[in-house]
């Protein structure tokens, strides 16, 4: 099972920040899931990070970014270090640019916006001095807050300046791609027809699937099965039931949830060359668990 930790539980400022300290033993964390993010900033670094069940390398001089539900597992070798904070997305309410950073690590899958960014040596002293300032700085002081949150922001940005800004530049086919993203990531559950992101995008979808389709190489369709099949993913691995996985996706009961995976997604995605390896594999573990 994996458990859910929720930021409420967890006794902290705006954000918190604690000091991976060097193993003298072999990590044995197991999967789990957070409501909040939790930004990795490694000195030394070895071993692997599993996010939504894809492997990342652990790295010195590099930041690995968990958004709020996915799923990941920290398997540190021995001698790493560095630090971790939690925070809501929230804590940058007046700092647009990040915000939409970090929205993006929660609206787009780990192939598309990778979790992990690497520095070179002095940038990464840089950050690894802002951090320690942060973990050093008095809570009682009444700056506290600001100075943590301002930090916290430069840190992000360095991350964020990393991106491909070419492949990122606001055309107005990739502003309604990314727009049709946000609106997947909090509909997908409830909105499975492409016809209703059309609508609401305010475009046919023949030209919604154009644009997708070029940014992807997938249909909408296909990445609407795509986010219903990594969600049910996780939910089983929380040790939810099928039934129970059926309900919280908002299928009509167990049966439409099985046939769906069963006619629907075995065709789109068995037929897509890019994506077969790995969600032929997800199609038939989720397959094997929904019989009742």
């Amino acid at each position: 099972m994996i458990p859910i930790h929720d930021l409420s539980n967890v006794n902290v400022q705006p954000v918190k920040i604690n000091e991976l300290g060097e193993r003298l033993h072999y990590d044995t964390s197991q999967p789990h899931r957070h409501n909040y993010f939790e930004l990795f900033l490694f000195e030394n670094g070895a071993g692997t990070h599993y996010i939504d069940f894809e492997p990342f390398q652990i790295e010195s001089y590099a930041i690995h970014i968990v958004a709020p539900g996915q799923v990941h597992q920290m398997q540190r070798e021995l001698k790493t270090n560095g630090y971790v904070f939690l925070f809501d997305i929230s804590v940058f309410e007046r700092e647009s640019v990040v915000a939409d950073f970090l929205f993006d690590h929660i609206c787009f899958d780990v192939h598309e916006m990778s979790p992990v960014y690497h520095f070179e040596k002095s940038d990464a002293e840089l950050l690894l001095g802002l951090a320690k300032g942060m973990l050093n700085t008095d809570p009682e002081n009444p700056t506290y807050s600001a100075f943590i949150q301002s930090h916290l922001n430069l840190i992000c940005m360095h991350c964020a300046q990393q991106l491909k800004f070419e492949n990122r530049n606001k055309t107005k086919d990739h502003q309604t791609y990314h727009d049709f993203r946000r609106l997947l990531r909090s509909n997908f559950k409830e909105q499975k027809k492409v016809k209703d992101y059309a609508n609401a995008l305010a475009i046919s979808e023949k030209n919604l699937n154009e644009i997708v389709s070029k940014k992807t190489g997938l249909s909408v369709s296909q990445l609407i099965y795509k986010h219903l099949i990594l969600e049910s993913k996780r939910l089983l691995n929380q040790g939810n039931s099928a039934k129970e996985v059926a309900y919280e996706m908002c299928f009509e009961d167990p049966a439409h949830f099985s046939k769906f995976f069963k006619n629907k997604l075995a065709y789109h995605l068995l037929n897509s060359k890019k994506y077969i390896n790995k969600f032929e594999l997800y199609i038939f573990w989720i397959g094997s668990l929904l019989y009742f």
